[in-house]
């Protein structure tokens, strides 16, 4: 029986073109926030699945190894064969995947954690009911028990929570919404398991844990800037850059040279390169003439295969052009800059 949640796997190798190793995917299934990886996510459009499959090794391995056995992955070439491609390629896998928000994970999943121990918490509290909470997370158990402590008028707060929640989900509609609103727990019932949702919607577990990512996700984007249930986000980032990457771009703004960060910060030449091809990748201006000649960043542009983001082909073909120059030019390119 074939899933949503397999085509979203199979979308994600046939995104990768056959440029790069199952390993490669690998780390972004599980969310490796490596240089590498994050700009593999970046170039093959893996974003929205980065670290929302934290699969084991051995379990990735038979993953792969019953696609190959279905006929649907040619492993020597991590390419997909023609009925793997034509089960990645319906417009519901494809509509899923690209809702899963999987490069804000982290901020997803603890305003979530907050939120949902929240509603459990209060409802258990205004029924005088004990419960054992429903998320074993301590961060989020210790913000949950500060909020509560806090005096003040909490009804008119819930009715606000209530109103956004359902005027957000009418926009996210279903099957999203569903999975989104049988996962709250309350005073008297439990929050369904991905295996009840499952049944409801009339699709395997995974795919109605897909449906749950993708609906808290897009849920948090509808809400207006001022809605109250943001409140759960508080002091959460939703940035992509690495903390690391942040901490150089400051001090590239506050005018020091690569060498000055290098030796402020006392990392490898490869890291701080790193670092500046995020910022290539994330900042809406980067001064890219700065590092790369025009010249070449024109020739990179003008030999570049539009269906491929392959490094090696570029730096066979331009003398004195680094690898690291090559990522810098690509990443302005996916960005949708032109230069030529």
């Amino acid at each position: 029986m074939v899933h949503l949640a397999d085509g979203v796997l199979l979308l994600s190798i046939e995104r990768l073109k056959g440029e790069r190793s199952e390993r490669s995917l690998f780390h972004v299934l599980n969310g490796k926030r490596s240089a590498t990886t994050l700009q593999d996510a970046f170039f093959y459009d893996l974003e929205p699945i980065f670290g929302l499959f934290p699969y084991t090794k051995y379990d990735y391995e038979k993953l792969l190894a019953s696609f190959e056995k279905r006929g649907w992955l040619n492993r020597s070439s991590f390419t997909l064969t023609g009925a793997g491609k034509m089960l990645a390629s319906p417009e519901a896998v494809s509509e899923l995947f690209d809702r899963l928000g999987g490069e804000y994970r982290d901020y997803t999943t603890m305003t979530w954690k907050r939120l949902s121990l929240f509603v459990q918490t209060f409802m258990s509290l205004e029924h005088e009911r004990t419960f054992y909470p429903v998320q074993a997370d301590r961060l989020a158990e210790r913000w949950v028990k500060q909020i509560v402590r806090t005096e003040r008028e909490w009804q008119p707060l819930i009715h606000s929570f209530h109103q956004e929640l359902e005027t957000a989900l009418e926009e996210v509609g279903d099957p999203y919404a569903t999975a989104v609103v049988y996962r709250f727990t309350g005073a008297f019932e439990t929050g369904y398991t991905y295996e009840q949702i499952a049944s409801l919607l009339d699709v395997d577990a995974r795919t109605a844990r897909l449906y749950f990512l993708a609906g808290w996700n897009a849920l948090l984007w509808k809400l207006p800037r001022d809605a109250k249930l943001l409140g759960f986000a508080h002091g959460l980032s939703s940035e992509r850059m690495t903390l690391s990457a942040r901490e150089s771009y400051e001090q590239f703004s506050a005018g020091r040279t690569f060498q000055q960060v290098q030796s402020q910060r006392r990392l490898r030449t490869s890291t701080i390169e790193d670092h500046v091809v995020e910022m290539a990748m994330y900042l809406e201006e980067f001064p890219l003439d700065q590092f790369v000649p025009l010249e070449q960043i024109k020739q990179v542009e003008q030999l570049r295969d539009e269906s491929s983001w392959a490094l090696k082909p570029i730096f066979e073909q331009i003398d004195g052009i680094s690898y690291y120059q090559i990522r810098l030019v690509f990443a302005r390119l996916k960005r949708g800059e032109t230069f030529v």
